[in-house]
């Protein structure tokens, strides 16, 4: 006779299921049996590093990858944990233990009502309430995390529970949930012909494509739908990697942490189709870009997004690739309404280009520009390889300026939580075990999970870390330096100047620090060239900002 945890860790095996990322704690039934079942049990350092790397190996592969805290302060953390994967609509399933049934409610050590810590961060949280109904509700916990839109989900256990022995129960996976994007909505053909017409009478379109788009696999079809109208495509930085960043017609990222040419152009348009966007705060810069006047046409599989933040002309609740692709079909023949326009706005993404080469060649010996940086990190990576930022400064400049050469998810970045780089560049190892993973992470960040390099070591992890060091926290200076009259406050912002380079190297992972611009170069190569993980401390100017909006009304911004 089976044991929960064996019929837990077989229905995981059965959707393909390597890992199991956790912060072990008790529940030995647990860890054997999914020893027994054929999965790896991945232990991390913390928590939120765990959840961090499911959550990137879940992205990179869109398959549902489980993660676990022990029952009370574990949980806690894993579900303050989970906030990036929601954010990003990642397939996070959180499958943890719960106080043994024999002392609920009488105040045991570390006790706590999981599921109402769990249900802010999840779309779906259920406990299994009898032994035998664990591999069904395992089965309900994928199908929800795979179900459009996906997401985190959370299951648990009763620790005494997962032991016990009980009947044969069918064990079996759902083929359509075993990877995002689920079951597919058609859109509504009347208005997908009410799209074309207004698409075909615009005189300056853009397409802006979110996440939505790259989970659908929609690449083929935007670009097919961006070629008839013609009209330029930009991405929110989740959409980063839905058109390739060299293609003509692309504008690249915009909103807050952004392309300036891309915010200016996205502003000028007179009818915007959006794909697999929510349109929140980041993606349009505080809900400035569109302007108010453009006619809105929306494509979104989550009817709780269509009208949420702009009034709509035409909402489409459909899948991005089949609603593009019906688009696209519906567009053929297209007109040259929008040709005169596409030039113009081809033109200015080459000047801003020209920008972008001066940035990058005013580095100076101990204080990089950035702008390098990113440069450097493409020229010695493949177009396949993938590259894993930070929040901050780190995702402004590696998703305004890093060109993105191959379609596809081969670009992540944290969707809010600092320090979620360098565990979710492990898991993205992991994931894409043929592709060199490049975590670009600042000082700032990379304090938070340091002794993941334990854990890249121990797992054999090659992830190469490139931090960009300027021994502060430099979005809080340049605040207070443009913002709030230069009132400068060091014991806020400055760190000790510590050589990560030389923490790595005494953690017995490789490591060095590269102060000249020239040096910049070989050092990536070197990193690239090593068995195991890498990191690189990379000093940069303190004195640039990103290419971020928030300081436009105060400084004039060309990137």
């Amino acid at each position: 006779m089976p044991t929960v945890a064996r019929v837990i860790a077989d229905t995981l095996r059965a959707y393909d299921v390597e890992y199991f990322f956790c912060v072990t704690g008790g529940d030995q039934a647990l860890w054997i049996a999914l020893e027994d079942a054929g999965i790896t049990v991945l232990p991390f350092r913390s928590e939120a590093g765990a959840v961090y790397a499911a959550d990137a190996y879940a992205r990179v592969t869109g398959r549902p990858t489980p993660v676990y805290g022990q029952y009370g302060p574990g949980v806690t953390n894993v579900a303050a944990s989970l906030a990036d994967s929601m954010w990003a609509m990642s397939p996070v399933v959180s499958i943890t233990s719960s106080t043994r049934t024999t002392s609920r409610y009488r105040h045991e050590y570390q006790e706590i009502d999981q599921l109402a810590v769990m249900a802010p961060y999840t779309k779906w949280a259920a406990a299994v309430p009898k032994p035998e109904r664990a591999g069904e509700l395992v089965r309900a916990a994928i199908r929800n995390a795979v179900a459009t839109p996906p997401g985190p989900v959370h299951l648990e256990i009763p620790a005494d529970v997962l032991g016990l022995e009980i009947d044969d129960v069918p064990v079996y996976a759902e083929p359509q949930f075993l990877q995002v994007p689920g079951p597919r909505s058609a859109p509504d053909h009347a208005s997908v012909q009410q799209a074309a017409e207004i698409l075909r009478g615009a005189s300056q379109p853009v397409i802006l494509a979110g996440n939505g788009a790259l989970l659908s696999g929609a690449t083929a079809e935007l670009l097919a739908v961006a070629e008839a109208i013609p009209a330029p495509v930009a991405t929110t930085m989740g959409g980063k990697g839905v058109i390739l960043d060299s293609h003509p017609l692309s504008l690249g990222v915009v909103g807050r942490y952004s392309r300036k040419v891309a915010n200016d152009v996205l502003t000028e348009a007179d009818v915007v189709l959006v794909v697999g966007s929510r349109l929140g705060g980041l993606a349009t810069d505080s809900w400035r870009r569109p302007n108010p006047d453009a006619r809105i046409i929306h494509v979104d599989a989550d009817p709780a997004v269509l009208g949420a933040t702009y009034r709509e002309e035409i909402a489409l609740l459909a899948d991005a690739k089949l609603a593009l692709g019906a688009l696209a079909d519906e567009l053929q023949g297209g007109g040259d309404q929008a040709r005169g326009w596409v030039e113009k706005v081809t033109s200015r993404v080459a000047d801003w280009r020209g920008h972008v080469d001066d940035a990058a060649s005013s580095s100076q010996p101990g204080a990089l520009h950035p702008a390098q940086v990113v440069r450097a990190i493409r020229e010695v990576t493949h177009a396949t390889d993938v590259i894993v930022a930070d929040t901050g400064y780190m995702g402004a400049w590696t998703g305004a300026l890093l060109d993105v050469e191959e379609t596809g998810r081969h670009y992540l970045r944290a969707a809010g939580s600092l320090g979620w780089a360098f565990p979710a560049a492990i898991g993205a190892s992991l994931a894409a075990p043929d592709r060199n993973v490049v975590c670009v992470s600042g000082d700032g960040g990379i304090g938070y999970h340091l002794m993941e390099l334990e854990t890249a070591r121990r797992l054999g992890a090659p992830v190469k870390i490139v931090v960009l060091n300027n021994v502060s926290l430099a979005f809080e200076y340049h605040d207070q330096r443009y913002l709030f009259g230069n009132r400068i406050l060091p014991r806020v912002n400055d760190f000790v100047d510590i050589d990560y380079g030389a923490v790595a190297r005494a953690m017995g992972v490789g490591g060095a620090q590269v102060t000249e611009p020239e040096a910049l170069a070989p050092a990536l190569y070197d990193a690239l060239a090593a068995d195991g993980p890498y990191l690189l401390d990379v000093r940069i100017d303190k004195e640039v900002h990103a290419p971020v909006t928030v300081f436009e009304r105060v400084l004039e911004r060309v990137v």
